[in-house]
């Protein structure tokens, strides 16, 4: 049984405070979708400090976090402008972004909490995209 794809964009200003409602609309997702409490926490905790490290970035206007789920994955895109860091990988990316924070994330951590990790950055609009992929016949599926 398939149901309908459904997608929540949230705008976050330079304000950290913020964070944590994404981290609920995640945990939202994930629970309804049928992923188990121990990775719901991994990858909210994940895209929690994902966002407290690109928020020191921004140079535009704020922070999008677009969270869809699909019939076989939730993805989760954190969009903004600012410099590209160097595409040597998500490693690199990610170490550069925790040069300031007290919990460094690795590229490695974010392997282990998600499936897939896609990183764009085009005319200045920088994306990072974290796809974890669904359990068959987990909610209907």
């Amino acid at each position: 049984m398939t149901r309908e794809h459904s997608r929540t964009i949230l705008h976050l200003s330079r304000d950290d405070r913020l964070i944590a409602a994404v981290g609920g609309a995640v945990a939202h997702f994930a629970q309804r979708v049928g992923i188990e409490n121990a990775a719901c926490n991994l990858l909210t905790s994940a895209l929690e400090e994902l966002c407290r490290q690109t928020l020191p970035l921004l140079n535009g206007d704020g922070l999008d976090v677009a969270i869809e789920d699909f019939d076989d994955r939730l993805q989760i895109s954190v969009e903004h402008r600012g410099e590209p860091q160097p595409s040597v990988g998500v490693e690199s990316f990610v170490a550069e972004c925790a040069r300031e924070s007290k919990q460094r994330i690795t590229g490695v951590h974010l392997i282990r909490t998600v499936d897939r990790i896609e990183y764009d950055a085009r005319d200045g609009n920088i994306r990072t995209t974290l796809v974890k992929y669904l359990q068959v016949g987990q909610n209907g599926r």
